[in-house]
C-alpha cells in the first residue's frame, strides 16, 4: 500500500520507518521543516519503560485542589470548553480499576517498545546517547516513598538517603533533607531528537519513502465515506491509507474527519544544560514531589518538568524555566547560567494517558497518536503494534486498551 503518515516527531517516524520495513510506500508529510520540531525536540530523555502509572489516578483526584493553588508546584490552568470536557473524562479515570487496566496495558506496550527500539539498533545503527542509566526516583516525604515501595515482583528497590548518596554522587541533597528513593537498574535514556534526526535522514535515503516537509496539512478529502487524499498548501497528498501522527494537532484534524478525539495539550518545560565542569550524573534521577526529571546526556543535561494546560501555546513560561534552573542547582549543583538551551512542548494526552492506536471513525485513517508525557517510551512499539494491526497481523501486545472506542 501507499501509506501517508500525518506528524514526523517520534511516533510518526517511527510509523513510517517500521511501515516502510514492512514493504509499504510511505509518504512522510509535516509542516516543519526538520524532525521532531515539537514534542519530541527536547522531551525529557527518559526511556521509563517501568514507570508507566497514569496521570489520572484516585491520589491525583484527592490531591487537584492543592495543586491548582498557588504555589511552585501548582498545576497551570486556563479553561476553556475543550478542556472542560477532556476533564470530565480524566476525573472519570480516576479510579482503582482503570489504574489497574491502564498500567498493565501501558506494561506491555513499553516491553514491546524496548525490544523493538533493540531489533532497530541491531539493524540500523543510530548513535542518540542510549544507554542503561538506571533511574532513581528521590522522594522527600515519607508518606510519598512508603507508597512507592516496590513488592518483590518488581525490579526495583528502596534505598535509604545515604544509599541515594553512594548511588548517585552528583546528588547536593543532605540525608536529613529527603526520605529516600527507590532505583530501577534497567531503565534507560537517549537523545528523542537525536534519534529523530537519524532517522529520518535514514527515511530520507529510501527509495520507497517520499518526504513532505515544510507542508501545512489541512482538511481529509473523503469519497465515498472514505478518506482518500488530504490538502495541504503544496497541493491534494493521495494514499491508500493514512496515519494520523500530528501529537496535539490530532484533535483538530480528527474534528475536520467528523469525530471527537480525547485529547489535550498538556505543556512540559525543559532547560539543556551543557557540561561546564559541574557534577555529572550517573543516573537518570526523577524528584518526586517536584515533578522534575534529569537525565544525562552526551556532553549536558537535561532537566524537564511540568505539566500545564494552557491551550496551545509553546512559549517557554520565565518562571517555569526559572524553576527548574533553581531546582537543577539546588539538588545537583549544576550551573545554569552559561550555556542552557530552554524549551516548551505540547504533550497529546489522552484522559485515561493510554495512546490511541488503531482505526477511526473515518474509513481509509489508522490513529497513532496521544502518547502524552511517554511519546519517546512507547514510540516504538506504538509502531510495532500500529504496523500489526494495518496489515492484520496478530498483534504484538494487546491492542484493546488502545482503541478509540474506550471513549464511548
Amino acid at each position: 500500500m501507499k501509506i501517508a503518515v500525518l506528524g514526523a516527531g517520534v511516533i510518526g517516524l517511527t510509523s513510517a520507518w517500521w511501515l516502510y520495513e514492512a514493504g509499504h510506500d510511505v509518504v512522510l508529510v509535516d509542516r516543519a521543516e526538520g524532525p521532531a520540531a515539537e514534542a519530541s525536540r527536547a522531551n525529557g530523555a527518559q526511556l521509563s519503560y517501568r514507570y508507566v502509572a497514569p496521570m489520572a489516578s484516585p491520589k491525583m483526584l484527592a490531591q487537584l485542589p492543592s495543586h491548582l493553588l498557588p504555589g511552585e508546584n501548582a498545576i497551570k490552568v486556563s479553561l476553556n470548553r475543550e478542556l472542560v470536557g477532556w476533564g470530565l473524562r480524566f476525573v472519570k479515570a480516576c479510579t482503582r480499576a482503570e489504574v489497574a487496566r491502564t498500567t498493565a496495558a501501558q506494561l506491555a506496550l513499553a516491553d514491546l517498545s524496548r525490544a523493538e527500539l533493540e531489533r532497530l539498533l541491531g539493524a540500523v545503527p543510530l548513535d542518540f546517547g542510549l544507554r542503561t542509566a538506571g533511574k532513581l526516583v528521590v522522594f522527600r516525604n515519607r508518606a510519598d516513598l512508603d507508597a512507592a515501595r516496590p513488592t518483590k515482583d518488581e525490579p526495583a528497590e528502596a534505598l535509604t538517603p545515604q544509599q541515594c548518596l553512594d548511588l548517585e554522587p552528583a546528588l547536593a541533597l543532605k540525608p536529613d533533607e529527603f526520605a529516600g528513593g527507590v532505583y530501577t537498574a534497567l531503565e534507560q535514556v537517549g537523545d528523542c531528537a537525536a534519534f529523530c534526526e537519524q532517522l529520518f535522514a535514514k527515511l530520507k535515503a529510501c527509495n520507497r519513502v517520499d518526504i513532505r516537509m515544510d507542508t501545512a496539512i489541512g482538511r481529509p478529502v473523503v469519497k465515498n465515506r472514505r478518506m482518500i487524499g488530504v490538502e495541504t498548501d503544496q497541493g491534494i497528498i493521495e494514499a491508500d491509507l493514512f496515519v494520523l501522527s500530528l501529537g496535539s494537532g490530532a484533535r483538530a484534524f480528527a474534528r475536520s474527519c467528523g469525530f471527537n478525539l480525547p485529547i489535550y495539550p498538556v505543556k512540559g518545560h525543559s532547560i539543556t544544560i551543557v557540561d561546564d565542569g559541574a557534577p555529572k550524573l550517573k543516573h537518570s534521577v526523577t524528584d518526586y514531589s517536584r515533578k522534575i526529571v534529569y537525565a544525562p546526556l552526551p556532553g549536558a543535561t537535561r532537566v524537564a518538568g511540568f505539566a500545564d494546560f494552557q491551550g496551545y501555546d509553546t512559549t517557554p513560561v520565565r518562571s517555569r524555566i526559572a524553576q527548574l534552573k533553581s531546582a537543577a542547582a539546588e539538588t545537583f549543583g549544576l550551573a545554569a547560567s552559561g550555556d542552557v538551551e530552554p524549551w516548551a512542548g505540547l504533550r497529546p494526552m489522552t484522559p485515561d494517558s493510554r495512546p490511541v492506536i488503531g482505526l477511526s471513525p473515518l474509513d481509509g485513517l489508522f490513529l497513532n497518536t496521544g502518547q502524552g508525557m511517554l511519546g519517546w517510551t512507547l514510540a516504538c512499539g506504538s509502531a510495532r503494534l500500529s504496523t500489526d494491526l494495518i496489515e492484520g497481523r496478530t498483534p504484538s501486545c494487546p491492542a484493546e486498551p488502545f482503541a478509540l472506542a474506550r471513549f464511548g
